[in-house]
C-alpha cells in the first residue's frame, strides 16, 4: 500500500511539474494561476492563487473559467451562453466583458480550463499569487522553473537517502547515483533553456519627425520615408535560427523575417520606415528570437508561428530523451550510491541528527 501511495504521489507531482513547465514555455496557465486585478472580488481577490482543471470540457452559466482575450489571460465567470460563444463577467464588475463590443464572445478554443471548486466555492490560496509574483521578481522565471524541475527530479529518481552509523567515526549518507543524475539532467535542460531565452532581445533605433528634416542625421520630414539597416550578430560558435517581429505599423521589414546564421557571423536587417506626421522623437523596437539549429528549420518555424516558447518545449523533450537514453545505456539505475561521510558536529550531521 505504501508503494502504491508513493507511486501515486510521484505521478501527481510529475504531472503538476510537466504542466507547469508546459505553461511556462507556452505562456499560458495550466494547473495554477493568480488574479491580477480586483475584477473577481470577493470570490477571487487580487493576488489570490487558484487552481485550474485544464481537462474541463463542459462549461455552463456560473462556472469560473480562465480564458484568453486581447489583453491577456483572464479569470471571469460565465454570465450567459449563446450559440456564438460565452458572455463573461467579473463578480466585481457592473457590466459584462462583451457589453458595447468591448471584447468579443469567448470561444471554447480560448478557454484554458475551469477554476476548481469545492462545495460551490473556488479553491483559493489568499495572497498566494502575491508571493509567487514577489519570488518571480527576485529570482526570475527561469530560476523558478529550475527549482521546480530539481524538486521533480529528486522525487522521480530517488527513493530517499540512506544513512548508516560507523561507530565514533560518524555516519555515511548514501545518495543514489540516479538521484544525482536526475538533478544534473534537470540542470542541463534548465541551463539550455536559460541560455536560449537569454539570447532573445530587441534591436532599437530612434529618429525624429520634424519640419527641419534632413538638416541633421536622424531628422526626417513628416510623411516621408527612409531605409535603415540593422546588424544582427551570432556570437556563438554554433549556427542559430533567427526570427524577427514585433515591429510597429511605421516599420516594414524588406528582408526575410526568419533565417539562419552560421557561428561567428552576422546578418543585415533591411527596413523601410514611414515617418509619422506628428512631429516628435520616435523609437522603433524589433524583437528577435533565436534558437540553436539542432532541429529542422521548417519544424522550428512552424512551432514559432504557434508561440515563441513552443520550440523550447520541443528542444527540452529532445534533450530529455537523449539524457534518458544515456541513463539506461549507462545502467545508472542499478542501485549504485554515493557515500558521503557526515562528521559529528557538522551542519549536515545536525540536520540528519548525530547518532
Amino acid at each position: 500500500m505504501r508503494k502504491v501511495l508513493e507511486i501515486a504521489f510521484t505521478f501527481t507531482v510529475m504531472l503538476f511539474i510537466a504542466g507547469s513547465l508546459a505553461g511556462f514555455l507556452l505562456d499560458r496557465p495550466v494547473f495554477v494561476s493568480y488574479a491580477y486585478s480586483e475584477s473577481m472580488t470577493p470570490t477571487i481577490g487580487k493576488g489570490d492563487l487558484f487552481f485550474i482543471n485544464p481537462l474541463a470540457r463542459n462549461f455552463d452559466v456560473g462556472d469560473i473559467i480562465v480564458f484568453h482575450r486581447r489583453d491577456g489571460w483572464t479569470v471571469h465567470r460565465i454570465f450567459a451562453v449563446t450559440e456564438e460563444g460565452f458572455i463573461t463577467k467579473g463578480d466585481f464588475n457592473v457590466a459584462t466583458d462583451q457589453q458595447e463590443g468591448k471584447y468579443p464572445l469567448v470561444q471554447r478554443e480560448d478557454i484554458a480550463g475551469k477554476v476548481l471548486s469545492l462545495f460551490g466555492h473556488p479553491l483559493v490560496v489568499r495572497g498566494g499569487g502575491d508571493f509567487v509574483e514577489s519570488t518571480k521578481h527576485r529570482l526570475g522565471n527561469i530560476y523558478a522553473v529550475v527549482a521546480i524541475l530539481v524538486l521533480g527530479a529528486v522525487l522521480t529518481f530517488s527513493n530517499g537517502t540512506e544513512k548508516r552509523k560507523r561507530g565514533r567515526r560518524g555516519k555515511f549518507l548514501k545518495i543514489p547515483v540516479r538521484s544525482v543524475y536526475g538533478v544534473v539532467s534537470v540542470l542541463i535542460v534548465a541551463g539550455f533553456l536559460f541560455v536560449t531565452v537569454s539570447s532573445w532581445g530587441t534591436l532599437a533605433f530612434s529618429y525624429s519627425s520634424t519640419l527641419a528634416g534632413g538638416q541633421r542625421e536622424g531628422w526626417y520630414l513628416p510623411g516621408s520615408s527612409f531605409e535603415k539597416n540593422l546588424t544582427l550578430e551570432n556570437n556563438a560558435v554554433y549556427p542559430f535560427y533567427y526570427f524577427v517581429g514585433g515591429m510597429s505599423n511605421n516599420t516594414e521589414l524588406i528582408t526575410a523575417d526568419r533565417f539562419a546564421l552560421d557561428g561567428r557571423s552576422d546578418g543585415v536587417l533591411h527596413l523601410r520606415v514611414k515617418v509619422p506626421k506628428d512631429t516628435r522623437v520616435y523609437r522603433e523596437e524589433i524583437t528577435v528570437h533565436s534558437y540553436p539549429a539542432i532541429l529542422p528549420f521548417a519544424l522550428v518555424s512552424a512551432l514559432y508561428d504557434v508561440n515563441p516558447y513552443a520550440p523550447l518545449l520541443t528542444y527540452s523533450i529532445e534533450l530529455g530523451l537523449v539524457l534518458l537514453a544515456f541513463y539506461y545505456l549507462a545502467d545508472l539505475g542499478r542501485g549504485d550510491v554515493l557515500r558521503l561521510r557526515i562528521r559529528r558536529g557538522s551542519l549536515i550531521g545536525k540536520i540528519f541528527g548525530d547518532g
